[in-house]
């Protein structure tokens, strides 16, 4: 059984034995993607939502409550991904300025992660079990680009890569580092990703759940540059 769904089975157990009250447990928005069958599926957001169905098996049953929150890419200092990825590259010039993009994402800061946790567990009742959690912005891989340009404070190139040339380039680094055993730092879930809109809604985590967030990704960014920087050093 995967470890994500066979940990949560084992997590489950334990909390029911000892009369565990509630269990927050915190998901991804990519299980609503595998629940959908639309947007990016992965073997990763299958496994997700077969834990979360889990869970409501038992909460359905009366064994123990349930609150799920599936977040959307989560950045803040230390993040991980495409987004830190592309920080480091263009600081360190490896990476040509992307196509021009009209596609939009959501995101969450850690701290925003952190309040959703904590008002879950307080709540004193739900409407539901799942709430999908972003800051409520729509950021557009085009700003987020710029943005990281002005913030390493480098010019941002007047030319663009051509939209064919950084998807054969995705293809061969997929391919690369699925001969090696590797992980590149672009392919062709890479591409799918910076050229799809990718948007989910916070309204009923909001209205439930009280959640306010209280920061979005542009403020935060220096805090990441600097601690990209670090990492690198």
């Amino acid at each position: 059984m995967d470890t994500t769904i066979q940990g949560t089975h084992n997590l489950l157990d334990a909390a029911i034995d000892a009369g565990v009250g509630r269990i927050v447990y915190l998901s991804s928005s990519l299980a609503e993607a595998a629940a959908s069958s639309e947007g990016d599926v992965t073997a990763y957001g299958e496994s997700k939502l077969q834990a979360e169905r889990l869970l409501q098996s038992a909460s359905s049953e009366g064994k123990i409550e349930v609150v799920i929150l599936r977040a959307v890419n989560v950045y803040g200092p230390g993040m991980k991904g495409n987004i830190a990825s592309m920080i480091s590259m263009i600081d360190r010039g490896r990476l040509p300025p992307l196509p021009r993009l009209n596609n939009k994402i959501s995101l969450l800061s850690a701290d925003d992660l952190a309040q959703a946790l904590l008002l879950a567990l307080d709540v004193r009742e739900t409407k539901q079990q799942v709430y999908t959690l972003t800051d409520g912005k729509q950021y557009s891989i085009e700003d987020i680009q710029s943005a990281i340009y002005r913030t390493l404070d480098k010019p941002m190139p007047s030319w663009r890569t051509p939209h064919m040339v950084l998807y054969a380039a995705s293809l061969i680094a997929g391919a690369v580092s699925s001969i090696t055993g590797g992980s590149g730092a672009i392919s062709s879930r890479t591409y799918r990703n910076l050229t799809s809109n990718n948007l989910f809604s916070n309204e009923r985590a909001i209205a439930d759940l009280g959640f306010a967030p209280s920061t979005d990704f542009f403020q935060q960014l220096p805090k990441i540059v600097k601690a990209v920087r670090n990492s690198a050093d």
